[in-house]
């Protein structure tokens, strides 16, 4: 049973470690990244870091945390009906449900590659667009639990 946990554990550090690598560091560049001094809120600043390193509430992530573990298959997008992982990436460009969200920053994602988005020319609207995503999920998220109770009831 330890080897299994072990194993387990390598394959999600490994994934993770892939992740940041492939996607937010491709270069291995270690200079501080443009949104660290960006001209932006200390808010937009915690979205983003979270994002970078994977301590947000994306189920990619929180899947991991239950007991027992969610495999990484499991961990499907609740906002939409795409059946994908929700993933960083599928929460900023491809979920459904923030897609009215996305055509106002559509100049902006259009311009940039996912690896650019964070970079120094793209970054304040980026963070703004993000802070956006947060906002409506939490919205969605409070709806949701009204409905299965609503406030008279608690």
């Amino acid at each position: 049973m330890e080897k299994f946990h072990k194993r387990t554990w390598e394959k999600e550090l490994g994934r993770k470690k892939n992740y940041y690598i492939e996607v937010f560091n491709p270069t291995h560049n270690h200079q501080p990244k443009a949104y660290i001094e960006a001209n932006i809120s200390w808010r937009t600043k915690i979205l983003i870091a979270q994002l970078r390193t994977n301590s947000h509430q994306l189920r990619c992530e929180t899947g991991r945390w239950k007991r027992p573990k969610e495999m990484w298959e499991e961990r499907i997008c609740i906002f939409c009906s795409s059946g994908k992982v929700e993933t960083e990436k599928h929460f900023i460009l491809e979920c459904e449900a923030f897609k009215d969200n996305r055509e106002s920053y559509a100049d902006t994602l259009a311009a940039s590659s996912w690896d650019n988005l964070f970079n120094e020319g793209f970054v304040e609207k980026t963070g703004a667009f993000i802070v956006k995503l947060h906002k409506k999920k939490g919205r969605i998220h409070q709806a949701d639990e009204e409905a299965i109770c609503p406030i008279g009831y608690l």
